[in-house]
């Protein structure tokens, strides 16, 4: 099966929306969430989906048009869930320090959780097979994230408070030292730290070499 973005149009509810109707589509998105999570696009089936919420397949269709398109919208609220989450200041403050802290804190959370993770794990599993599918996972999660950031940092920069006039390898470079190992290393399956290690210390690392680099302070 071919997975584009063209089914998108298709992915519209084709029920009527009514409060039990939208408790039923937010129960089938629960469990396909779920199911994907646990067998993989390829492997996750329809009936095993329907099952757990009880209904039918006719049902899902009805609101879906196809396992493809529960796929994306599954995706979609993923996506949503993750930009909310994570809190990008839309306008340049004074506190730059402070606010990549925070937001390098939540976006270490987010990538560290055992449910994510299991869809990170899915998508690079399914990748080869799916690459158009693979390409929309990361367009809607870490591209959407690395254009946030980097338009806060645009920000900044326009202000006079950085020097960053390649805004978005900046704040793909800024993520990347914030998630790196612990995130390899959770996907391994393996702790994302050393036992007694601080992760609040490592994101305040990864804001100081951002910020300041590794030069050295100038003697008085």
């Amino acid at each position: 099966m071919k997975v584009n973005q063209q089914t998108a149009p298709a992915r519209e509810a084709i029920a009527p929306r009514t409060p039990r109707g939208e408790q039923r589509r937010a129960g089938l998105l629960e469990a396909a969430r779920d199911v994907f999570l646990e067998q993989g696009y390829e492997g996750a089936s329809v009936e095993e989906i329907v099952r757990r919420v009880g209904g039918s397949k006719a049902s899902l269709y009805s609101y879906f048009g196809s396992k493809e398109g529960l796929f994306w919208e599954v995706l979609d609220r993923l996506s949503d869930e993750f930009m909310a989450e994570l809190g990008v200041p839309e306008q340049a403050d004074e506190h730059i320090e402070a606010t990549l802290t925070l937001v390098g804190m939540r976006f270490l959370g987010i990538f560290l959780d055992p449910g994510r993770c299991r869809l990170f794990r899915t998508m690079i599993a399914e990748s080869s097979r799916f690459p158009e599918l693979a390409q929309s996972f990361f367009e809607r999660g870490s591209l959407r994230v690395y254009q946030a950031l980097g338009t806060y940092l645009q920000l900044q920069h326009r202000a006079g408070r950085l020097d960053c006039p390649s805004h978005d390898t900046m704040a793909t470079q800024f993520l990347e030292l914030v998630k790196g190992t612990p995130h390899f290393r959770v996907l391994l399956s393996l702790p994302p730290f050393p036992p007694g290690f601080d992760p609040a210390a490592h994101v305040a690392g990864a804001v100081r070499l951002f910020l300041h680099g590794c030069a050295r302070a100038a003697k008085p």
